[in-house]
């Protein structure tokens, strides 16, 4: 039987975009150990400078097979989002037909389009994942430029797509309406277990140098206003609960500072530890130390870093707007509240006054994340989606 060869094209790998990076890398890892020949060509784009790894090569990166190429330097945010590489497309164009099918990862960036494009061109089939970039929220950010950016190229590039990669049945509902020919196909990620963290909790808090009995609420995600890191903030200062609040990520440095200034404003400090971006062990023991996981977003196409938080046992608070808010319900796995203060810190409160509601939903919390997010699940459904576009043998 043929091996079945697919190219993903990403625009960036960098560590700091925090979910998109690892979805991307979890999928090709999956489908690797499915028996797939799955790679990865992105550009060296480290959120505008450059990752150090080899150029123009196939080079193994983070355990899948990855060849990057070299993306033009920006210091504007909306370039440097836009990725521009010149090679990108060239490089398709000189080794595109010896992969079975391309599946494509954001849509207005310049290796998105490109990619589109260059697989049609050469007959390629094609798929694309658009991140949430086509939901309701998203859309009016920058707004006028993505119509525009839809209207001049890339509505024409993803119609010619065979399905666009939604992980959510939102994500699908919300870009559906954007009115493309192309269907839209829900599926999920999965997540690697992670690994089991001795004495979390107690070295999270010597870590942080609080007392051992602290209540702790973890925020980890990029910061951008996307994420209701203010609304978080307001919630955190009216609180009936005595807890500590860590803020694990990086974002724009004016967008920090604007943070930091709320935080100050609000008589916070003392109760808010700058984590900065984590990953590895200390991520891991973040996640299994603390007490509530929150991410009140104003959009989310899926949340992994939500079913991460749920694989170490952490139950979740998050907005009515993450597309996860079905399975957190019908679970029972935390709580799912409007884009609203006073319900974030109402539930705040809850969880944290109940150490018995808390244990019995990380038991509920683990189990969960074990049945409904493998890895392993979602490498089928993919390998299902690109064997359907494929020509009869």
């Amino acid at each position: 039987m043929m091996t079945l060869r697919i190219l993903h094209a990403v625009a960036s790998l960098a560590p700091r975009h925090g979910g998109p990076t690892e979805a991307a890398l979890g999928m090709v890892r999956a489908l690797r150990n499915e028996g797939v020949d799955a790679r990865i060509l992105s550009t060296n784009d480290d959120v505008g400078g450059a990752l150090d790894v080899p150029l123009e090569q196939w080079t193994e990166h983070e355990g899948v097979p990855c060849c990057f190429v070299p993306r033009v330097k920006a210091r504007q945010h909306t370039l440097v989002g836009f990725s521009y590489s010149p090679r990108y497309p060239r490089w398709l164009r000189e080794h595109g037909r010896e992969f079975d099918f391309i599946h494509v990862h954001t849509v207005f960036s310049h290796p998105a389009n490109s990619a589109m494009r260059v697989a049609h061109e050469l007959g390629i089939p094609s798929g694309v994942r658009p991140l949430g970039q086509l939901c309701r929220w998203s859309m009016t950010q920058r707004g006028w430029l993505k119509r525009l950016q839809l209207a001049l190229m890339t509505r024409r590039n993803i119609n010619r797509m065979r399905f666009i990669h939604c992980t959510s049945r939102m994500e699908a509902e919300e870009t559906g309406d954007l009115g493309f020919t192309s269907p839209c196909q829900v599926m999920p990620h999965g997540i690697d277990l992670p690994p089991i963290v001795d004495g979390a909790r107690m070295a999270l808090r010597h870590a942080l140098g609080v007392p051992a009995d602290r209540k702790l609420v973890v925020f980890m995600s990029r910061f951008h206003e996307k994420k209701g890191i203010e609304l978080l903030l307001t919630a955190c200062a009216g609180a009936r609960e005595t807890f500590d609040l860590v803020l694990a990520g990086t974002g724009d440095e004016a967008y920090v500072a604007t943070l930091k200034q709320q935080v100050a404003a609000a008589g916070l400090n003392a109760r808010i530890h700058w984590s900065g971006f984590v990953q590895g062990h200390a991520k891991w023991r973040l996640l299994q130390g603390g007490d509530v996981f929150v991410l009140p977003s104003h959009s989310e196409n899926f949340g992994i870093v939500v079913v991460e938080a749920l694989a170490c046992g952490l139950p979740v608070i998050i907005s009515d707007q993450v597309a996860l808010r079905d399975e957190v319900t019908q679970h029972e796995l935390g709580a799912v509240v409007p884009l609203d203060a006073a319900a974030l810190r109402q539930a705040l409160d809850d969880l944290l006054a109940s150490d018995e509601r808390r244990q019995a939903m990380r038991t509920r919390c683990l189990a969960a994340a074990r049945e409904h997010f493998s890895w392993s699940a979602a490498a089928q459904r993919l390998i299902t989606a690109y064997t359907s576009c494929l020509p009869l043998p």
